[in-house]
């Protein structure tokens, strides 16, 4: 059985072991994490070239990263012919109204602050589920 993944793309080191940490607790996917925007961007590019994208159960994205915004970064993911169907979700310290705005247009399944617990992370994956 091929292994299921949850991206967490995370620039903070802090807040990239506590939500690596609640992913362990709430789940059994493996975790890829990206650091920064642009790696994120060159990981989901390589997963998308030999279809290991289908893994991927959910991308856990900050909004603030460095080199490629995740607001940026969530609109090329929806802006792909194959990634547009990734469940994502925000992982972020912005109550930013237009931020929030934009990501729901864009189709995220949640927009959760900093930090984020194991209960809210079981619930966003039991609701998407049958998604992929």
């Amino acid at each position: 059985m091929a292994p299921s993944y949850i991206l967490l793309v995370e620039d903070n080191p802090d807040d990239l072991f506590l939500a690596s940490r609640i992913i362990g607790k709430a789940c059994q996917h493996e975790i890829l994490t990206a650091r920064d925007g642009e790696e994120a961007d060159d990981l989901l590019k390589r997963m998308e070239q030999d279809d290991s994208y289908r893994h991927i159960k959910l991308v856990l994205l900050d909004l603030k990263l460095p080199k490629i915004s995740g607001l940026d970064l969530l609109r090329g993911i929806r802006d792909s012919a194959k990634l547009q169907g990734l469940t994502v979700a925000i992982l972020t310290s912005s109550d930013n109204e237009t931020d929030q705005e934009q990501c729901w247009e864009l189709g995220v399944v949640d927009y959760v602050y900093k930090p984020m617990t194991v209960d809210r992370l079981k619930g966003i994956l039991s609701r998407n589920q049958g998604a992929q």
